[in-house]
């Protein structure tokens, strides 16, 4: 994952939204996209295509590919979750902390459009120029990291993503720790500037446990081909605020992140 689209294209996994996009990511790692289209034209097909074409190749290397569930109405399939707001909240002062709204794969939180930026957030964020200014402390934009910078043991095979398993409990709070945890382990090998949004990230847990497979296996073995994949290609270091984001796109991730999304990408602000 890259802070520009340009250089994105490099790490397969960070581009991955579904399990079968994923598979396609493993198949490309193992150089066995030899009959299958590229990435961005893949994507564009529907499960039902994207499963066929990657049935045999997966085969072959021992990828289990479950089938496709039934289509969901037109009407539903786009609403995949419900999650409480008060766990990760877009900061919009008209949200109550007991309402919920739904998730969709493309977007993030539900939040409700103000027709006059705020200056400072419900959080009591200011944003100026690369800074979030808190009452909890000041957070620096962070983008990608050149592998020099990096520990020395963040790129190794002992590194691992450590998702949590879903055990009980409600469903909102697991994915919450699940998520912090994403995002501090992205950021420990230097790709903190292309990480999933909450959205994204959410929908890819449904996309994945209603296939009958291990959400946090998963992650690890995403985890396991973007640190190879980050060993062996350089990133761009160069990071910026996109033009119309505002403080009141941000929200906390625990104690050391602000997490700010615009037009479906993140921007992690880390505490100084």
């Amino acid at each position: 994952m890259i802070s520009s689209a340009a250089n994105a294209d490099q790490f397969c996994f960070a581009l991955a939204e579904t399990y079968y996009e994923q598979v396609y990511c493993q198949l490309q790692a193992k150089a066995q996209t030899k009959n299958l289209p590229p990435f961005n034209q893949f994507k564009k097909n529907n499960e039902q295509v994207q499963a066929s074409l990657l049935k045999r190749p997966a085969e072959r290397n021992g990828i289990k590919l479950p089938l496709p569930i039934k289509k969901l109405p037109v009407a539903t399939e786009t609403k995949l979750a419900v999650i409480e707001t008060s766990v990760i909240t877009k900061a919009k002062p008209a949200i109550t902390e007991k309402s919920t709204v739904q998730v969709a794969r493309t977007g993030p939180i539900a939040a409700i459009q103000q027709t006059t930026p705020l200056i400072e957030n419900i959080f009591g964020c200011k944003l100026i120029s690369k800074q979030l200014q808190c009452s909890n402390g000041v957070f620096t934009l962070s983008g990608n990291k050149a592998n020099q910078r990096l520990t020395k043991s963040a790129l190794t095979a002992e590194n691992k993503m450590n998702l949590p398993g879903y055990k009980e409990g409600a469903i909102n709070q697991y994915l919450a720790r699940a998520y912090q945890q994403y995002i501090g382990k992205m950021c420990e090998i230097g790709l903190c500037g292309v990480t999933m949004t909450y959205g994204k990230f959410t929908y890819l847990y449904q996309d994945i446990n209603s296939k009958g497979l291990d959400f946090a296996q998963r992650f690890e073995t995403m985890y396991s081909f973007l640190k190879k994949d980050k060993a062996s290609m350089g990133v761009s270091e160069s990071s910026a605020i996109p033009q119309g984001l505002i403080a009141d796109d941000c929200s906390p991730l625990g104690d050391s992140y602000y997490v700010c999304e615009m037009q479906g990408r993140n921007f992690i602000f880390t505490r100084q």
